[in-house]
């Protein structure tokens, strides 16, 4: 991490994310997330200040079962802590005998709207079959609009490449299994994607993985939400994650997110690591 973490402000931080999640328990699982205003940036760095950007009341954490039969994995807060390094870390775990799904992940999103700008992230990648840790944007009928997104999706079966993707007004547009020159799993990287009007643009550590243009292809157009979360694939998804082992057990670690609308100053991961 970069040195201007200093431990002063990990103890702050930890402190921070701790009072978040206890007061998160009553505004999760209860329906839609009420639409607010577009996002004017942030950032979320181990080491900031609630005052100069990083605010808890600002995330949402999932706590509920997902109703599709197809997906084996619940969300659960109590699988997102931040650990000693001053590291958000989601875990996936096999839920006990009698629930529902096979297992317990983890899920965490901005409340606000964010729209055209460049989204950054610091992470380390979960490894395993048929693990997916992510980071990416969404919106769609939950929230009343059309199902518009964009991706970094950490295949753990093979983490020295990442998936990138995106929806477009309920599309699925083709994605790519892109090379990435390292192990994402081993280290945090820093994954940025540029999303704007006339292309998306995604990066890992400053290189271009891929460029997609809309003269050639449909974009989303509809502001979303910031999304990172870690989740066990099955039968549906074995032809792209591989099915998880039933005693998979995962951990994905982000150290910063930031969002910079076209036209923004607000600092970013890449200034400060």
């Amino acid at each position: 991490m970069s040195s201007t973490v200093t431990q002063r402000f990990l103890s702050y931080y930890a402190k921070l994310f701790t009072s978040f999640f206890c007061a998160a328990t009553i505004l999760v699982g209860i329906g839609p997330v009420r639409a607010q205003d577009n996002d004017t940036g942030f950032i979320w760095f181990a080491g900031i200040t609630e005052e100069d950007g990083f605010r808890p009341g600002d995330w949402f954490t999932s706590n509920f079962t997902v109703k599709r039969p197809s997906f084996r994995t619940d969300w659960r807060r109590e699988n997102i802590e931040v650990n000693e390094a001053g590291e958000m870390v989601l875990r996936l775990h096999p839920t006990k005998p009698g629930f529902e799904k096979d297992f317990a992940g983890a899920e965490l999103q901005r409340k606000k709207k964010t729209h055209y700008g460049r989204y950054e992230v610091v992470m380390t990648a979960a490894r395993g079959e048929g693990v997916i840790s992510a980071f990416f944007t969404y919106t769609g009928a939950h929230f009343n609009d059309p199902h518009d997104e964009i991706d970094f999706e950490f295949l753990g079966r093979d983490t020295t490449k990442v998936w990138v993707t995106r929806f477009a007004s309920g599309k699925r547009l083709p994605g790519q299994w892109l090379e990435l020159g390292f192990d994402a799993a081993e280290a945090p990287h820093l994954y940025a994607f540029e999303w704007l009007e006339d292309e998306i643009v995604w990066y890992a550590d400053g290189r271009e993985l891929l460029r997609i243009s809309a003269a050639d292809t449909a974009l989303p157009v509809t502001p979303g939400r910031v999304y990172i979360s870690i989740w066990g694939g099955g039968e549906d998804q074995k032809n792209w994650s591989g099915i998880a082992p039933d005693d998979t057990v995962a951990v994905a670690k982000y150290n910063c997110m930031s969002y910079r609308p076209v036209g923004g100053s607000n600092r970013q991961c890449s200034d400060g690591y």
